[in-house]
């Protein structure tokens, strides 16, 4: 079948409209999507494509070759869509800011958003993968942290807290030397891998060639059914029920961010002679830049 095309008269429909259109020229299994999408248009907006693969007994590919057959250009862009339709602008990014909020108010209410994102993400975490982690990371001749995109800035954080208790840590940032990093990845090294979506084509090929060498692997991921954890050794699976679309990712930053935190203490904890004696060094180095 040929791929629709996005073209301006299809974008002035609503996503709704659009589907149910173009319903009746759809494959069997293409169909299946479509429907699934029209019966549940608020559920689809918080979930993966796998997931929603799942739910509507189809295929990963089946669903995103759907998308492209009623007009979208891939699934990201039938999830904005469909929450342009069926959430307000305000809800996009946190519930109870208003049009005529004082930025006081503002902030107050951002906060309380941001501190929520965290305790649901830590009332989600699987605490014995978790502490699989942490002893796999305590363990390690070598730590690789993987991040792409958002991501990376969550793992230069955690390179530079691991590094300061004492950890062999790097976060390559050049897309082929993480690769490179991997695929030469010692048995007893172990890869961090921190992806939001937990479909990015690169993160989920540094799993398969961590994996590949006998590396231990771990996600930290917003999405408990993604490609990269099923590839992975532990997942750490972040997210709560205030994760929107669009605004999604950086509702994930926060709860990753915090995971993070939680690694860097409890791995302080897990070799507290290690830790002291790096941090007195770094106190140091940092001491010195200071008047």
């Amino acid at each position: 079948m040929t791929q629709s095309k996005p073209d301006s008269a299809a974008s002035s429909q609503s996503a709704l409209a659009r589907i149910r259109a173009r319903l009746g020229s759809l494959a069997p299994s293409e169909a299946r999507v479509a429907e699934f999408v029209l019966a549940h248009p608020s559920e689809v907006i918080h979930m993966t494509v796998g997931e929603v693969a799942e739910a509507a007994g189809s295929g990963e590919s089946t669903t995103i070759r759907t998308c492209r057959a009623l007009g979208f250009r891939g699934f990201q862009d039938l999830k904005i869509a469909l929450a342009r339709e069926t959430t307000s602008l305000t809800r996009y990014a946190y519930d109870d800011v208003d049009p005529g909020d004082a930025p006081g108010d503002v902030l107050v209410k951002v906060m309380g958003f941001s501190a929520q994102v965290i305790q649901d993400a830590a009332s989600g975490i699987d605490t014995t993968a978790f502490e699989h982690a942490v002893a796999a990371l305590s363990a390690a001749s070598e730590i690789l942290i993987i991040g792409y995109g958002a991501s990376l800035n969550v793992a230069r954080s955690a390179r530079d807290q691991f590094a300061a208790i004492g950890l062999p840590v790097s976060a390559p940032e050049e897309t082929n030397l993480k690769y490179l990093r991997c695929r030469t990845a010692a048995p007893d090294a172990v890869g961090l891998i921190i992806s939001h979506t937990g479909a990015t084509r690169d993160s989920i090929r540094c799993a398969d060639a961590l994996n590949a060498q006998g590396a231990t692997t771990i996600a930290l991921t917003s999405f408990p059914r993604t490609r990269l954890t099923e590839r992975v050794d532990h997942s750490l699976v972040a997210s709560g029920r205030e994760l929107m679309f669009r605004f999604e990712a950086l509702s994930g930053r926060l709860a990753h961010l915090a995971v993070i935190d939680a690694l860097y203490v409890a791995l302080a904890r897990a070799d507290p002679e290690r830790a002291r004696a790096s941090l007195d060094v770094y106190f140091e180095v940092d001491s010195s830049w200071r008047f």
